[in-house]
């Protein structure tokens, strides 16, 4: 595991944590996070939104197969 190159300060009005440039270029792609906080540990993790079975299927497409809803239906619970 990669550790940050410095350690993260909070903001003046402790709302907010200053995160150092190469854990800022980490989570750049992502848009939401979850943070764990477990005794006095916290753990930011990536979240990545799934698509809905309705933003999958739309009228425009021919109807799934019963292989590839089942994948996706797999896929999903995952």
């Amino acid at each position: 595991m990669t550790l940050a190159s410095e350690y993260e300060i909070m903001s003046k009005d402790r709302k907010k944590i200053i995160l150092p440039d190469d854990v800022l270029n980490w989570i750049k792609d992502a848009d939401k996070f979850v943070v764990v906080m477990e005794n006095d540990g916290l753990i930011l993790k990536k979240a990545y939104s799934r698509r809905t079975l309705e933003e999958l299927v739309t009228k425009r497409k021919a109807p799934l197969s019963g292989k590839k809803l089942n994948e996706l239906i797999h896929e999903s619970r995952k």
